[in-house]
């Protein structure tokens, strides 16, 4: 039964979500959109806070340069704490007569506290408290996290494959997603995990260099103008020109993949039909985005990989006759989690046995095929 209401409550539209989430009180509204990545975008949708302002404040107008949301902050003056999901189901709501937005993450994790941030700062304590780990992003770097913050997939941590991943990484070139309690374990060397953090929830920003153990919220009135114009950008709402926006990403994307040289990364397969269904959508004006990032024809019926596949065996030439692509593992973070994976994922990892030897040759081939070019 709990399956089919959950199925149910799926389907139901973005307009109708809103109708729903307009009934409840903050807390439960803050609850519902932490319960799932399909719902998190409720916490932060103008068309519910537009709704909300005239239920709870009788306010139905406001000036161009504010949101909605930030109508309804300002006419509030309780704060309610977003418990991480981390590693715990979220707790039931607690009665408030009149909650606010959230302002703030509280971790699960009893050792890790979130330094709060506020708005009134000196700009003496703006220059001298700016976090100074923060790299502002280029347009085409911006619309990836962008792409990945909206998308309605959820994902396990990528460092321990355990919980539910609750950040972004904000550097240019990765997508690694994590939980709070990976990115709370200090890192030194070329492990060590890149301190500014996207919370997917909120669209908030944290460093987590600033204060080791405490991740610190970041706030555009003492951190700087980049940083508050990056979390605006993310928390966007959607437009038309958005899909167009993200065909061009992704092909910048392709072609980044095709200059990457650096084949120490570890690579993934992607099966053939599915990659030229993305291709297609990146190169042609008026097609649509693929679905699901199908494995099938790469595996058994047992789920495991086909060691009788064929793979390409130069990363420049055309190979129509095989059954996958070969892509590193920065391509195949982001395309997992625009996209979504049905079944399996398959990287270097599953072709350690001796039955898949000649897969080996097929992976190894293409890793040297780089040194045939000038």
């Amino acid at each position: 039964m709990f399956n089919n209401s959950e199925t149910l409550l799926q389907k139901l539209t973005t307009e109708m979500l809103v109708n729903v989430a307009s009934f409840l009180d903050l807390a439960s509204i803050l609850q519902f959109s932490l319960t799932g990545k399909p719902y998190s975008h409720l916490i932060k949708d103008e068309l519910l806070f537009k709704q909300l302002n005239e239920r709870d404040f009788r306010v139905s107008e406001k000036s161009p340069e504010q949101t909605w949301l930030d109508v309804y902050k300002q006419l509030n003056v309780k704060d309610v704490a977003i418990t991480d999901t981390s590693s715990q189901p979220a707790a039931a709501p607690q009665p408030s007569t009149q909650p606010s937005v959230p302002d703030a993450t509280q971790p699960a994790i009893n050792t890790t506290e979130i330094t709060p941030s506020t708005n009134q700062f000196t700009a003496q304590e703006t220059a001298t408290d700016a976090c100074p780990h923060f790299e502002p992003l280029t347009d085409f770097a911006r619309e990836v996290k962008k792409i990945l913050f909206k998308s309605e997939e959820s994902y396990l941590c990528d460092l321990c494959s355990n919980n539910p991943a609750t950040y972004l990484s904000m550097h240019h070139d990765d997508h690694t997603g994590a939980c709070l309690s990976c990115l709370s374990q200090p890192l030194d060397g070329q492990q060590a995990h890149f301190p500014i953090q996207l919370e997917l929830v909120t669209g908030d920003l944290y460093c987590f260099k600033c204060n080791p153990g405490k991740p610190r919220k970041l706030d555009g009135a003492r951190d700087g103008q980049a940083i508050q114009d990056t979390i605006d950008y993310i928390r966007e709402s959607e437009s038309m020109e958005d899909l167009e926006k993200r065909r061009k990403t992704e092909q910048a994307l392709y072609v980044q993949e095709l200059r990457r040289e650096d084949m120490s990364l570890k690579h993934y397969l992607v099966e053939k039909q599915w990659g030229r269904t993305w291709m297609s959508f990146r190169t042609r004006e008026g097609a649509p985005l693929p679905t699901k990032i199908t494995q099938s024809r790469l595996s058994r019926s047992n789920g495991t990989l086909d060691p009788n596949i064929r793979l390409p065996m130069d990363k420049y030439r055309p190979s129509p006759e095989t059954h996958g692509d070969i892509v590193s593992e920065k391509l195949w973070r982001y395309l997992a989690k625009a996209y979504g994976v049905q079944g399996r994922a398959y990287s270097e990892d599953d072709i350690i046995a001796p039955e898949y030897a000649r897969i080996r040759v097929y992976v190894d081939d293409y890793k040297k095929s780089i040194h045939l070019y000038p």
